[in-house]
C-alpha cells in the first residue's frame, strides 16, 4: 500500500499523542510515555555517517538471552475499507547480565517509523529517555540474513534493569494468504437471489507470523502480559452495530460504536507467547453456556458463527461438548481452566483445522460446526476431536509452553494424546480409546519408517524449518510416545508426575527433559528420562523379534527377544544416532498356552544398553504362540519365527486372538515387515484370507488398507489388478449384505464407519453398474441431486459412498459430474464441498479434470485451490495428469501456499506415487529448480523423493510375488 497512507496515519497518531499531552500530564503515566515517542529524537541521524559494526547479535536466529519481554501495551487502528492499519507497540523489557546497547525485536513486512522509535529506562514510576544511536533491520547489515530483526542501538551501553521501547508501525491485512492478520469472506445469499460478500478479519500467528502483524519478541519463551486496544473504521454502508471485536481476554469495558468506528479495549492478559495472541472482527453472533468449576467459579463459553440459522443451529454441538471436555481436563491436569472465558469462532476461511489461541480458539467452519440433521457421524467425530485437541492446548501449550520450537511435540503431541480423553468424556459411548492405535500409532510409523524422517526433538534454523515441524512426527509420534509413557508408568503415576510438571512450570516454559524429570519420581521404576531420550533424540523405531524355545526345558518356554531398527528404504550416508538406533523398550505380550487359554504376560524391559538379546522364561508353560506389544500400547513392531507367524494366522482364523487392537497391530506388523522382506509378502497376504469373517471395523479397515496398497503396487499388471478388485469385493460382501443404507441413532460409532467403508469400497470394487448396491447408490444420487436440502439427511452417513459411486459409474456425457459440480457451487458447507471435490476428482475424463483445475484458481473456488489438484492425485487414478498440472501451475500455487506448511506439503507429495528411476530423476530435477519459492515445502521434497525410492525398491523386490499371489487366486478360494 502507498507510502503516503502509512506516513500520514503515523503522523496523525503522533499528533494525537502531542494533543494528549495537554490533557494527560499528571493523570496517566501510560499516556505520558506516548508523548515521549514524539519529543525524544535521540541521535537517529548518526547511522548516515557511521554505519556501525557489520557483525552483532542479529547474526543469530535467536533473540539475545539477556533481554526478555515482560509486558506489551498495543494499539491497532484498522481501516476496513483499505485493509491497512497502523499501530503503536510499547514493550516493557527486563535486561539481565552484562551491559548491552542492542535491543532486538522481530518484525517482518511492516513499515516502521524509525524516527519515532524511542527507548526508556524505567525505575519504579520514573521513566528516563535514552538516546538512540541508530536503528536498522538485520538485512541492512547483511542482505542474506532472514532473522526478521529490527535493531535499536542505544548510544551508551545500559546495565541490567527495566526498559521500555515504543515503536510506531503500519501494516496491511493479508487478502491473499491466510496468515498473520488476514481477511476472510463468505457469500451471504438472500431470498431474492442476491449474493453479497461478507468479510471478517482474524489472525493466525503460529509459528512466526505475529512479527508480520506487529513488532514483538516472537519466540515461545518470551511470555509477557498483553494489554490490547483495537479500533476499526468502517466505510459508509456497513452497519457497525452488527460487528464485534474479540481477543484473548474479556473486554475491559463495553466497546464504543460511533461514527462508523468500533473501539474495543481488553483486559490485561496472563503471561503468554506471541503466537497465541489473537483477535477477530466479524458480524457473527454467538451461543453461550457457563461452565461451573468444582470450586464454584465459572467460565463463560461462547461459540461464534455466521448469523444464518443453519450455522447457528450447527454451533450447538460445540457448546454441548466443550464443558464436558473442560471438566475432564480439569481432572486430568488437576488444574482449573486458567481464564475466565473461552470463545470459539468458526471462520469460513482458515489455514489449518484450528488454532489454540488462549481464550479465543479459531477454527475452520468444518472443524467446529456440526449440523445434526445433515452432518455425518464422521463429521461429528471430527468436530469433537478438534475441539478436544484445541482445548487440551489451553493447559499443555498455553499454560506451559515449550521453551523453543524443537520441542513442538510437547504441545502438539500431548494435545493429540489428551484429546482422546476429552472425546471420551464428551461422548463415552464411542469407545474412542480403541481408535488410538489405528489412528495415531500406525500413521506415525508410516512416516517415521522412512529414511527422511527426523527425531521428535530437532534443532531448527529458519522460519521455513519451524513451519516444517508441524508434521506427523510432532503430532502422531508425539501422541504415541506420550501414550506409551502413560501405559508403562500406569495411569495414576503418570497423572501425579504430570501434576508436578504443570505446577512447576505453569505460566512459564519448559524443555522435554523437564517433563521427564517430573515423571521420574512419580514412577519409581526405570528412569523415565533415560528411557524417553532414546525415543525423542533419534528418529524411527525398532522391531522386536520374539523367538520361542519349547525344547530346552520341556513343558516350559524360553522367549528370546532381540531388537533392530526398522527402516523402509536405505539409510542416508550421514544417518547416525548417539544411541546407535537402539531403544529402551517395554516389551508386553499376550500368549496362548498349549491346549490352554490366552493370557497376558508381565511387561519386561529390553534396554538399549543390554547385550544383543534378552531372555524371558515362562516356567511350566509351553506356548503355542506369542503376540508382542499387547493392545498396541507401545511404539514398535513385533516379528516372529515362521512357525509363530503360522500359528498367529490360525489364531486370527479361529478367533483365539480377540482384542481388536491386537488383531489390528498384528496385521499392520506383518505387512510392514513384509514390505522390508523380513516376512514373505505372500504370508502377509495369506493372513487376510479370513477377512470375510472379520466384523470389527478397526481390523477390517486395516486389512483393506494393506490389500489395496499391495494391489496398487501391481496396478500395471491388468490380470493381477482385476483379481485385486474381485478379492476386495468378496472380502466386503458379507458386511455389505448384513447392513442397511440407513443410520440408526442408537448404533455404536463403528457402525456408520463400517457402513461407509464397506459400501464405498464394495461399489468401487465390484466393477458392475448393474450390481444392486451400485444401482442403489446411483438412484440415491439422482434423488439427492433433485433435492439436496431435503434428501441429505437420509444419506448423511453414506454421502461419500453415493457421491464417489456416481462419478465412478458416470456416463460418457459426464452427466453426474456436471450435476455434482453444480452442487459444489451451490454448497455453503465445507465438509460437503470436500466430499464433492474428492468425488469429482475420480472422473476418468481428463478434459473435465483439466477444466476443474483451471476453475479452482477463481476467486470464489470452494474449499481451497490446492485441494482440487491434490484430490486428483490422491483420490483418482490420474497421477500423471496431477503431476503435469502441478509443474505447469507451480508458481501460482507457490504464491498462495509457500508459507503454509500443511498445504505446501500436500502439493509436494503429489508425485510420491511414482515408482521408476526415470520419474525420480524428473521429480528431483523439478524441485531442485524451485529452491526460491518452495518455502515450507522443502522438507516434504526430501520425504517425497524418499517415498519414490522406496516404491522403486518395493517394485524390484515384491512386484512378482504380489502379482502371482493375486493372479493365482480363484473366486472359490476367497
Amino acid at each position: 500500500f502507498q507510502h503516503y497512507y502509512i506516513t500520514n496515519n503515523l503522523r496523525k497518531m503522533q499528533k494525537r499523542a502531542k494533543i494528549g499531552l495537554a490533557v494527560a500530564v499528571g493523570v496517566c503515566a501510560a499516556i505520558a510515555l506516548i508523548v515521549i515517542v514524539v519529543v525524544s529524537t535521540g541521535k537517529k541521524g548518526d547511522d548516515q555517517i557511521d554505519p556501525g559494526p557489520l557483525d552483532g547479535p542479529w547474526d543469530n536466529i535467536r533473540l539475545p538471552e539477556n533481554i526478555a519481554a515482560k509486558a506489551y501495551t498495543m494499539t491497532l487502528n484498522i481501516n476496513w475499507g483499505t485493509m491497512n492499519y497502523t499501530g503503536v507497540q510499547e514493550v516493557t523489557m527486563e535486561v539481565t547480565g552484562d551491559d548491552t546497547k542492542y535491543f532486538l525485536i522481530h518484525t517482518s513486512g511492516l513499515v516502521i517509523d524509525k524516527t519515532a522509535t524511542t527507548l526508556h529506562k524505567v525505575v519504579g514510576d520514573v521513566v528516563t529517555d535514552l538516546d538512540i544511536k541508530r536503528t536498522f533491520m538485520d538485512t541492512e547489515k547483511k542482505p542474506e540474513l532472514r532473522h526478521d530483526f529490527y535493531v535499536v542501538e542505544s548510544t551508551d551501553a545500559v546495565p541490567a534493569g527495566t526498559y521500555k521501547m515504543i515503536i510506531f508501525f503500519a501494516g496491511q491485512v493479508q487478502t491473499e494468504k491466510l496468515t498473520g492478520i488476514y481477511r476472510s469472506k463468505y457469500i451471504r445469499k438472500y431470498q431474492d437471489d442476491t449474493e453479497v460478500p461478507i468479510y471478517q478479519i482474524s489472525t493466525d500467528f503460529e509459528p512466526v507470523d505475529a512479527r508480520t502483524a506487529f513488532p514483538c519478541f516472537d519466540e515461545p519463551a518470551q511470555k509477557a502480559n498483553w494489554t490490547t486496544s483495537i479500533k476499526v473504521t468502517f466505510p459508509p454502508g456497513i452497519d457497525i452495530n452488527e460487528y464485534n471485536i474479540l481477543s484473548n481476554m474479556p473486554l475491559k469495558e463495553a466497546p464504543t460504536k460511533d461514527n462508523q468506528i468500533i473501539s474495543a479495549k481488553f483486559k490485561e492478559s496472563v503471561p503468554m507467547s506471541t503466537y497465541l495472541v489473537c483477535f477477530a472482527v466479524s458480524d457473527f453472533i454467538f451461543k453461550e453456556a457457563v461452565h461451573t468449576r468444582a470450586d464454584g467459579s465459572t467460565v463463560l463459553m461462547r461459540v461464534h458463527a455466521r448469523r444464518e440459522p443453519e450455522f447457528q443451529a450447527s454451533a450447538s454441538y460445540a457448546l454441548k461438548v466443550t464443558p464436558a471436555i473442560i471438566k475432564e481436563y480439569e481432572k486430568f491436569y488437576k488444574v482449573n481452566y486458567p481464564l475466565e472465558k473461552l470463545d470459539q469462532i468458526a471462520l469460513p476461511e482458515f489455514n489449518s483445522g484450528a488454532m489454540e489461541n488462549w481464550g479465543l480458539i479459531t477454527y475452520r467452519e468444518s472443524s467446529l460446526l456440526y449440523n445434526p440433521v445433515t452432518s455425518s457421524t464422521a463429521e461429528k467425530q471430527r468436530v469433537c476431536s478438534v475441539i478436544a485437541h484445541e482445548v487440551a492446548h489451553q493447559w499443555f501449550g498455553n499454560l506451559v509452553t515449550m521453551a523453543w520450537w524443537n520441542d513442538l511435540w510437547l504441545n502438539e503431541g500431548f494435545a493429540s494424546f489428551v484429546e482422546y480423553y476429552g472425546i471420551d468424556a464428551a461422548e463415552p459411548t464411542w469407545n474412542i480409546l480403541d481408535f488410538f492405535y489405528p489412528d495415531e500409532v500406525t500413521t506415525a510409523m508410516n512416516f517415521d519408517s522412512s529414511p527422511s524422517s527426523h527425531p521428535i526433538s530437532v534443532q531448527v534454523s529458519s522460519p521455513e524449518e519451524l513451519s516444517g515441524l508441524f508434521d506427523t512426527i510432532s503430532y502422531r509420534k508425539g501422541s504415541s510416545i506420550n501414550w506409551m509413557m502413560q501405559k508403562f508408568m500406569g495411569d495414576e503415576n503418570f497423572a501425579t508426575g504430570l501434576e508436578n510438571y504443570i505446577a512447576t512450570n505453569k505460566y512459564g516454559n519448559a524443555y522435554m527433559v523437564d517433563l521427564f524429570d517430573a515423571l521420574n519420581p512419580a514412577y519409581g521404576g526405570v528412569n523415565v528420562t533415560k528411557v524417553m531420550l532414546t525415543w525423542t533424540l533419534q528418529m524411527g523405531f525398532p522391531y522386536v523379534t520374539a523367538a520361542l524355545d519349547t525344547t530346552t526345558t520341556p513343558g516350559s518356554t524360553i522367549i528370546t527377544l532381540e531388537q533392530n531398527r526398522f527402516l523402509v528404504g536405505d539409510a542416508k550416508e550421514d544417518d547416525n544416532s548417539e544411541f546407535g538406533y537402539k531403544w529402551h523398550i517395554p516389551f508386553s505380550y499376550v500368549y496362548k498356552v498349549k491346549d490352554g487359554a490366552v493370557e497376558t504376560g508381565v511387561t519386561h524391559w529390553l534396554m538399549a544398553d543390554d547385550e544383543s538379546s534378552k531372555t524371558i522364561t515362562l516356567e511350566s508353560k509351553e506356548l503355542e504362540w506369542i503376540k508382542g506389544n499387547a493392545d498396541g500400547n507401545f511404539y514398535y513392531l513385533s516379528n516372529y519365527e515362521e512357525a509363530t507367524w503360522t500359528a498367529l494366522a490360525s489364531a486370527l482364523q479361529n478367533g483365539e486372538l480377540t482384542s481388536a487392537t491386537d488383531k489390528t497391530s498384528l496385521v499392520y506388523d506383518v505387512f510392514r515387515l513384509a514390505e522390508t522382506a523380513k516376512v514373505d509378502y505372500k504370508k502377509a497376504l495369506d493372513m487376510t484370507k479370513y477377512a470375510k469373517a472379520e466384523s470389527e471395523y478397526v481390523v477390517l479397515s486395516r486389512i483393506l488398507s494393506e490389500v489395496l496398497t499391495a494391489g496398487d503396487g501391481v496396478k500395471s499388471d491388468e490380470a493381477a489388478y482385476t483379481e485385486l478388485w474381485k478379492y476386495v469385493a468378496a472380502m466386503l460382501k458379507p458386511r455389505v449384505v448384513e447392513m442397511t443404507w440407513d443410520s440408526n441413532e442408537n448404533e455404536p460409532i463403528t457402525s456408520p464407519k463400517m457402513r461407509d467403508m464397506a459400501l464405498r469400497n464394495y461399489c468401487r470394487a465390484v466393477k458392475d453398474k448393474s450390481d444392486a448396491y451400485v444401482v442403489e447408490a446411483l438412484n440415491k444420487f439422482t434423488e439427492f441431486a433433485k433435492d439436496p436440502a431435503g434428501k441429505k439427511s437420509g444419506i448423511k452417513d453414506v454421502f461419500t459412498t453415493v457421491m464417489r459411486t456416481a462419478i465412478i459409474y458416470d456416463d460418457t456425457e459426464n452427466t453426474n459430474w456436471h450435476k455434482m459440480w453444480k452442487l459444489l457451487q451451490d454448497s455453503d458447507w465445507e465438509a460437503d464441498q470436500r466430499i464433492y471435490i474428492a468425488a469429482l476428482a475420480r472422473s476418468s475424463n481428463t478434459t473435465v479434470l483439466r477444466q476443474m483445475i483451471e476453475d479452482s484458481f477463481s476467486e470464489d473456488a470452494k474449499a481451497g485451490t490446492w485441494r482440487y489438484l491434490y484430490y486428483v492425485s490422491y483420490h483418482g487414478d490420474n497421477y500423471d495428469l496431477a503431476w503435469e498440472l502441478l509443474q505447469s501451475r507451480w508458481d501460482e500455487y507457490a504464491v498462495q501456499y509457500n508459507t503454509t506448511s500443511f498445504t505446501m506439503g500436500y502439493l509436494v507429495q503429489i508425485p510420491e506415487v511414482f515408482d521408476t528411476q526415470e520419474m525420480y530423476d524428473e521429480v528431483k530435477k523439478f524441485f531442485d529448480g524451485k529452491e526460491s519459492n518452495i518455502g515450507t515445502g522443502k522438507k516434504t521434497v526430501e520425504e517425497t523423493l524418499a517415498k519414490i525410492k522406496s516404491n522403486i525398491k518395493w517394485k524390484k523386490e515384491h512386484f512378482e510375488s504380489v502379482k502371482t499371489w493375486f493372479t493365482d487366486l480363484s473366486l472359490g478360494s476367497k
